[in-house]
């Protein structure tokens, strides 16, 4: 069986590095409506066969349940690293084959991304990088616990070489709503300078409110955005 595991903090906790150009109830707010577009697009993807939410919030996990999750009660969370692996164990005695781990901070992901990641499930390791190619924004892990977790600065090699290491199969899947999260300003500025229409992006345009000029441009805020991050 393939289990698709989403660790999700405490949006009281989330999205720090937006600490002074978002106040503290938006960013709560942000990652809240970032949870619920993932977990929405998770629980509508094809070949999962149970969506598991790891969280120690109970509102989270009430609103998991009610969208027919598996909820993975939490009684703090140390790290997203210790929280995936934790998740993964219970998820093999529950006979899972492969799990899925994905993040929740990805707003253009799309329930055909989910659906092809899935599909890429085979013995060993596929990760899907960043956008800057060093961080890593989704596992494919077959058996759940054939390596463990690293995510964080350099990540994206630190999985690939834990897995070689180890002789394990592994390949990168590049996924373009996969690879696109939002950590900083720098990538709030990109997301909303783009087409995208959801809950999040109006959202977004309405806490930041950057006006255009007439050549489209951003003033006062970010025209785009320049540097990456790691998770």
């Amino acid at each position: 069986m393939i289990f698709a595991i989403l660790p999700v903090k405490c949006p009281q906790n989330a999205k720090q590095r937006l600490t002074g150009f978002l106040a503290v109830e938006q960013r709560e707010a942000l990652a809240r409506m970032l949870y619920r577009q993932t977990l929405a697009a998770l629980c509508q993807a094809e070949g999962i066969d149970r969506v598991v939410v790891a969280t120690s919030d109970p509102d989270i996990a009430d609103h998991a349940r009610q969208s027919g999750a598996l909820v993975f009660e939490e009684n703090e969370q140390v790290s997203h690293s210790v929280s995936a692996d934790a998740a993964c164990l219970r998820a093999m005695e529950m006979g899972a084959s492969t799990v899925l781990l994905v993040p929740i901070d990805v707003p253009t992901v799309t329930s055909a991304d989910f659906t092809r990641l899935a599909a890429s499930a085979r013995p060993g390791l596929i990760v899907v990088p960043s956008s800057d190619g060093t961080g890593t924004n989704a596992l494919v892990r077959t058996p759940p616990n054939c390596i463990q977790s690293r995510f964080g600065p350099g990540s994206f090699r630190a999985h690939l070489d834990q897995a070689l290491s180890k002789g394990l199969p592994t390949d990168v899947l590049r996924l373009p709503g996969l690879m696109f999260d939002i950590d900083t300003p720098e990538d709030v500025a990109e997301f909303i300078a783009g087409p995208h229409q959801c809950e999040v992006s109006s959202f977004l345009r309405a806490a930041c409110e950057f006006p255009r000029s007439a050549t489209g441009r951003r003033s006062g805020g970010f025209d785009r955005a320049r540097g990456r991050r790691h998770r």
